[in-house]
């Protein structure tokens, strides 16, 4: 009898502890016993959300072929670079934005495009927000940038107030595009205003601690090789070289 009662009590002991354990097995019909599945934590749900503009992504240095030239910025506050090839040239068009466009005998003559780099610094910004904004920054307006900023991709809308003139100031909201690593919102107006058919307005917008660039150019969408025109190609390939440096 107690061989009997020692037998029973180890049997109990043995099952009590297999049901406490950790990892549960089953075991098949065919008698053979399946690998334990173990579990894991949740991830935890509790960090904050990184918005796309928080983001700096990693890209590689872009490829500057040897005899273009690069403008360096003097913005103290919005600094940034860019390289262009030899035969355009950099132009101040206010204290706060630059424009690079082909060397031409007669600049009324060929087709009118070129490349613009506006920055909107915080003295800029402290001036639209106290009413007293003098529009020294080019292509840049309050207004259209806060109905643009707020569009979604695919989006087309227009940004100026008079009615008659919405088709060439209508912007397309599209996927955006990575600038000196961070990601920048774009714009498309296939009909700028008072520029010639053919004309396409290519926009970005980057914020940058505390900085607004506004980057962008006229380009020549059909194919015509005149004097003074930027094919779309030169226009990604120029933006491509820009480094910011705020």
């Amino acid at each position: 009898m107690k061989t009997k009662a020692l037998s029973f009590l180890l049997l109990s002991l043995f099952l009590l502890l297999n049901a406490c354990s950790p990892l549960s097995t089953v075991v098949s019909e065919s008698g053979q016993q399946p690998m334990p599945v173990e579990s894991y934590d949740v991830p935890s749900t509790d960090d904050q959300p990184i918005t796309v503009d928080q983001v700096e992504v990693e890209t590689s240095q872009p490829l500057i072929p040897d005899t273009w030239v690069t403008y360096n910025s003097a913005n103290p506050q919005c600094g940034y670079a860019i390289s262009y090839p030899p035969e355009m040239q950099a132009a101040e068009q206010t204290p706060y934005s630059q424009i690079l466009r082909f060397n031409l005998p007669d600049s009324d003559a060929g087709i009118p495009n070129f490349i613009y780099m506006s920055v909107v610094t915080p003295e800029i910004q402290k001036m639209v927000e106290d009413g007293v904004y003098n529009h020294d920054v080019y292509n840049y307006d309050p207004a259209a940038t806060s109905i643009m900023v707020n569009m979604q991709a695919g989006e087309s809308k227009s940004v100026h107030p008079v009615p008659d003139m919405e088709t060439g100031f209508t912007f397309e909201r599209k996927l955006d595009t990575q600038i000196s690593g961070y990601i920048a919102q774009t714009y498309e107006n296939i009909h700028p205003w008072e520029f010639p058919s053919g004309t396409k307005e290519i926009r970005y917008l980057l914020s940058l601690d505390g900085c607004i660039y506004l980057i962008g150019g006229y380009v020549d969408t059909t194919q015509s090789n005149q004097p003074g025109a930027i094919m779309e190609d030169l226009f990604h390939q120029i933006i491509a070289t820009m480094q910011v440096t705020p």
